[in-house]
């Protein structure tokens, strides 16, 4: 029986299109002046990267710091946060859209119908995925979720413990929740802490899944949890 489903957005839920091809340069481009003008929520991300580089590290090396994380598609925390922050803005400007696979709105609602909760798990910070699903091409999609986590409440997506630490929050126990990601390396850290795990094969996926579970979309998972190897 599952009782609780976490997700992985990028190349599960969402095209990778949508994040690399259109978040990741809107928030390139505003990155610079964000942290120079210090809008709010920025002296936490400024001292989040101090504190990786060990030291009182000037703006600018904050600046260049971050800069070459996100061309390197770091998954550093304050990086994520600030990313957030930038995305919310276009977000409520109307400027950005959430992505989601058309099959993936059907699933959430047959899931919540049979009262499995639904939760997401994404490098990318809480309040982006927030965005990304209450201001979706397919409308408010949040009311679906039971919530979310970062590699800041949760922790690093490929550690075993991060998957324990989630169900600790989850209260359901470890083989009654699924993990659906199109990353091998995430799905064995899932099944390391006791999880049942899918690869999810969208178009252009050539993850070798090996051991794992695969489904090509989420066509009739919700009901019948149909999955092909």
């Amino acid at each position: 029986m599952t009782l609780a489903v976490v997700l992985d957005i990028e190349g599960t839920v969402s095209p990778l299109s949508a994040v690399h091809d259109v978040l990741f340069p809107y928030a390139r481009e505003r990155l610079e002046d964000w942290v120079r003008q210090d809008r709010p929520g920025t002296q936490a991300v400024v001292d989040g990267v101090r504190a990786v580089l060990g030291g009182q590290a000037g703006l600018d090396d904050v600046v260049r710091t971050l800069l070459e994380w996100h061309d390197g598609n770091a998954k550093h925390s304050p990086l994520k946060t600030l990313h957030g922050l930038v995305w919310e803005r276009g977000f409520l400007a109307g400027e950005l859209c959430g992505v989601v696979y058309p099959d993936v709105p059907p699933a959430l609602a047959e899931w919540r119908r049979r009262g499995t909760r639904c939760w997401i798990y994404s490098s990318g910070s809480v309040l982006a995925q927030r965005l990304w699903f209450s201001r979706s091409d397919h409308g408010d999609l949040g009311g679906y979720l039971a919530g979310h986590f970062d590699t800041l409440t949760g922790g690093p997506k490929r550690d075993p413990l991060s998957y324990e630490r989630i169900g600790r929050v989850l209260g359901a126990p470890a083989r009654e929740v699924l993990f659906l990601s199109d990353s091998r390396a995430e799905l064995d850290a899932a099944e390391a802490a006791g999880w049942e795990t899918t690869g999810v094969r969208r178009p252009g996926c050539t993850t070798d899944f090996g051991p794992h579970r695969a489904i090509a979309d989420f066509t009739g998972f919700g009901t019948a949890r149909e999955v092909a190897s």
